[in-house]
């Protein structure tokens, strides 16, 4: 990280700067960078996307970072401990790439399952998100690099989310959708908020005082810097006069002239120019007085890999083990066994979900490669059975055609290279990049309207007939094999769902053509940048995308699926949802898997009804097929390691305890949120109040298809000696110990999640039957019993009383529930305390 020279006094500092020199530094300059004034002393500061791993700013060339499983696979942990870990490694990459402020993490809840984006949030409830989100914070701070926590608040919905006004009671607000940040803000103090798209109760959240002055500052004593997400800043004075520090990106929309005009009619008084100026400061002062020697060492570290390995491994969820066919004794492994792999998961695994959060790792593993490395290839039969993707995969097997390095090579003009074969490049540049996407940072180079040429040699694998799939933001065309292949220029297909980027691409058109293994086949892309339409916090650039696979009959690949269950072994199906299924600004209409998922594995049940089923998705799926499938696991996004991570499950390298962060409703229509989601209103109520998740399926005595905490163990573990005081003392804290002795009664050492439920017996509002309100993960070897202590405090007895305008926690009986999930079945003690006086409180 390059060395920024302290400020200095900051009230000092601004007290000599005039309105322009101020007015700059409260918008972005360019897509991730601070404003700069070099003859004051003040240097821009540099902020990524990368919530699993860091994005970095658009660029021809590959900038690799490592690529951690997704948010809700970390929240499926309910691990604090490695949360923080997780938080390290950010820290080092951000150290290590110069990036001073990491936009993350994601901290609103997952209201419903359909939300796009819904893979970068920790989970549906606010006690496990704030302490999972703190632990990551305190991480990536600790190398001197400022976490942005993000969207404040209740983004819950990612398509067109500007539209947006979700209306909520104050109690819903502040018991859900402000908690995760309340918390976090109490337990990791991070360095910068970032607000959300939307409107909350009919003002937008980047100009909402209620939110970020009465609440945020005042109430939460927040000193840091508020900034919006990318063009999520409508106003000028609304904005400023609210406490929205920083607009980004640049060029300013609403700052510049704007605000200089807004300062000269008092619209906004220069006092608030310099607090938030002064906000702007503290932040570059901070990410300058902490840890300022760069982090020159290599993150892509054996260490860090294996991190990033077991973060995969103790996210998988084991669902069902009903025949105790996992784990796969090791001894399996010795060549014996046939397993038979379907589903195309294996070969193209989903690594992340879509937009902001996606990553470019260092290497990926498949499911597919790691088995290789576990039993040997001449050991496995591979059919992918049917695809699941939405947009075909990009094509790997691309070399240049001058120099045989991977990729393309982009030569960008002034006019179509079609037309005058003698036109000569304003700019070229080799990628080694999937997408063609000419960063905006270049954009000034070029006439407003420029052509683009990529060209790349593509070698097939094995002879087949072989399908590519291309789509642009603008227009474009391809040759293949020197034949006019794909024409996207002169029409193009209309929009029946959602695309990639941000969901800016054009649907896919395609060409088959029939190809031998080693054949080299010359591609060329060309692009112009008209018509091009954008989405919600994406530039408006060209972009062309090109994918690639072998041709599949539906029908074909069933029976070879079958014909595989019932020859091997072991059959073991991969399927699920992919990076184009779940993405920003793109929300899904259901809950089922792609078109053939279900019945693969419905055929291959009906063929071998002991086939091992892993399903991979950001969020809850449907299950049609659940009660047919005897062995079940869930894989979530696992990043650059998913395929060891699963192996390690499989085999018992490593004993799954991660539990679901999410209800898995039995069907969308059984969601508390399933008739208030969507378009069909630009008011959203959110008529479940604080009804989401686990607690809504009680209320209504709903069974979901699987709980909130369930997860299963290849271990059994035993609850004793429970330790709960009759009467809680609220002293100075406000706390009180809580224990239980957890003991390993089955044959493998493992990990055990204590879950504690509190229910309010007399209260004198409506409140859930249960609420999460402790939880400790707790490794304990075979035969051993461990005291897991915890803490009660007033969150976990409080509501927000909108009489008082207030927290408030009642005089009167609580319950302590131990439990192994949220299911009422699961309980595993009940003991009760009374709270002798009621409390009201309003400071974190």
């Amino acid at each position: 990280m390059p060395e920024i020279q302290p400020l200095g006094n900051i009230d000092l500092l601004v007290s000599q700067l005039d309105l322009e020199e101020k007015i700059k530094l409260l918008s972005g300059e360019g897509s991730f960078q601070t404003a700069s004034l070099p003859n004051r002393g003040i240097p821009s500061i540099l902020t990524s996307d990368g919530p699993h791993g860091l994005r970095g700013a658009r660029r021809f060339m590959r900038v690799p970072s490592c690529l951690l499983p997704s948010a809700t696979a970390m929240g499926a942990t309910f691990s604090v401990e490695l949360m923080h870990r997780v938080g390290n490694i950010l820290g080092q990459e951000a150290r290590n790439k110069g990036v001073h402020v990491l936009l993350a993490p994601t901290v609103c809840l997952l209201r419903s399952p359909l939300m796009g984006r819904g893979f970068e949030a920790f989970s549906e409830d606010p006690i496990l998100t704030g302490h999972l989100a703190s632990a990551y914070i305190n991480g990536i701070q600790e190398y001197g690099v400022a976490a942005c926590i993000k969207h404040f608040a209740a983004h819950d919905q990612s398509s067109n989310s500007i539209e947006d006004n979700v209306c909520m009671t104050q109690r819903t607000l502040r018991e859900l959708h402000l908690l995760p940040f309340q918390l976090a803000l109490r337990l990791s103090a991070p360095m910068a908020f970032m607000t959300s798209y939307n409107r909350i109760n009919g003002v937008h959240s980047s100009e909402d005082p209620l939110l970020l002055q009465t609440i945020l500052r005042k109430e939460w004593g927040f000193d840091g810097l508020v900034i919006s997400d990318w063009w999520g800043t409508y106003s000028t004075s609304e904005a400023l006069n609210a406490g929205l520090d920083l607009e980004m990106p640049g060029p300013t929309q609403f700052r510049g002239k704007l605000l200089e005009i807004a300062v000269k009619t008092r619209k906004i008084s220069e006092a608030a120019v310099d607090k938030a100026v002064k906000n702007v400061l503290r932040l570059v002062q901070k990410v300058s007085a902490v840890g300022r020697e760069p982090f020159d060492g290599d993150v892509n570290t054996e260490e860090n890999r294996a991190l990033i390995r077991r973060v995969a491994a103790d996210s998988i969820v084991l669902l069902k083990n009903e025949s105790n066919v996992l784990p796969l004794s090791s001894s399996d492994a010795d060549g014996a066994k046939v397993y038979g792999l379907i589903g195309s998961h294996f070969q193209y695994p989903t690594l992340s979900g879509g937009g902001s959060a996606e990553g470019d790792p260092y290497y990926s593993m498949t499911p597919y490669q790691a088995m290789v490395e576990a039993v040997g290839e001449e050991n496995l039969v591979y059919t992918p059975g049917c695809y699941t993707f939405k947009f075909s995969p990009f094509i790997k097997q691309l070399k240049q055609p001058d120099t045989g390095d991977a990729g393309w090579l982009v030569e960008i003009y002034g006019e179509d290279p079609e037309v005058n074969a003698h036109a000569i490049p304003l700019y070229s540049s080799p990628t080694n990049k999937d997408l063609i996407d000419i960063p905006e940072s270049l954009h000034h180079l070029f006439p407003k309207k420029y052509y683009v040429r990529a060209r790349t040699i593509y070698t097939a694998e094995k002879s087949t007939r072989f399908r590519f799939g291309f789509s642009v933001a603008g227009k474009g065309r391809v040759k293949i094999n020197k034949h006019d292949a794909i024409d996207l220029w002169s029409s193009q297909p209309p929009k029946t769902e959602d695309t990639p980027c941000f969901n800016r691409l054009s649907m896919e058109k395609f060409y088959d053509l029939n190809v031998t293994a080693g054949q080299e086949i010359p591609i060329e892309m060309v692009l112009v940048n008209e018509d091009i339409t954008g989405g919600v916090g994406t530039a408006f650039t060209l972009a062309g995308r090109l994918g690639g696979y072998e041709t599949l009959d539906a029908e074909q690949g069933l029976r070879d699926a079958a014909k595989v269950a019932r020859a091997v072994d072991v059959p073991i199906v991969m399927t699920g949802l992919t990076t184009n299924h779940e993405s920003e600004n793109s929300d899904r209409k259901h809950l089922r898997l792609p078109p053939g998922a279900d019945r693969l594995i419905e055929t291959v049940l009906d063929a071998n009804p002991n086939a091992i089923i892993v399903t991979q998705s950001g969020c809850p799926i449907e299950m049609p097929w659940s009660a047919k499938a005897h062995t079940l696991l869930h894989a979530w996004y696992g990043g650059q390691e998913t395929g060891h991570g699963l192996v390690d499950i499989v085999f018992g390298r490593v004993n799954p305890a991660a539990r679901l962060p999410m209800t898995f409703p039995q069907s969308v229509r059984h969601n508390p949120a399933y008739l208030s989601f969507g378009k069909s209103d630009y008011t959203i109520m959110y008529g479940e109040g604080v009804f989401i998740g686990h607690r809504y399926y009680e209320a209504v005595d709903r069974a979901p298809l699987f709980y909130f905490g369930h997860g299963l163990s290849y271990t059994t573990f035993r609850y004793s000696n429970f330790t709960v005081p009759t009467v809680f003392h609220p002293d100075a804290a406000f706390e009180m110990t809580i224990s239980v002795d957890v003991t390993n009664s089955g044959s493998y050492p493992g990990s055990e999640v204590v879950q504690v439920y509190i229910s309010d017996e007399e209260s004198s509002v409506l409140r859930p039957a249960r609420e999460l309100k402790a939880f400790s993960k707790v490794y304990v070897e075979v035969g051993e019993t461990k005291t897991v202590r915890l803490t009660i405090d007033k969150y976990a007895l409080s509501f927000w009383s909108e009489e008082d305008s207030s927290w408030k926690a009642e005089a009167g009986t609580y319950v302590v529930i131990f439990a192994a999930s949220a299911d009422p079945k699961c309980e595993v003690a009940r003991r009760a305390f009374e709270l002798p006086g009621t409390v009201y409180w309003s400071k974190p």
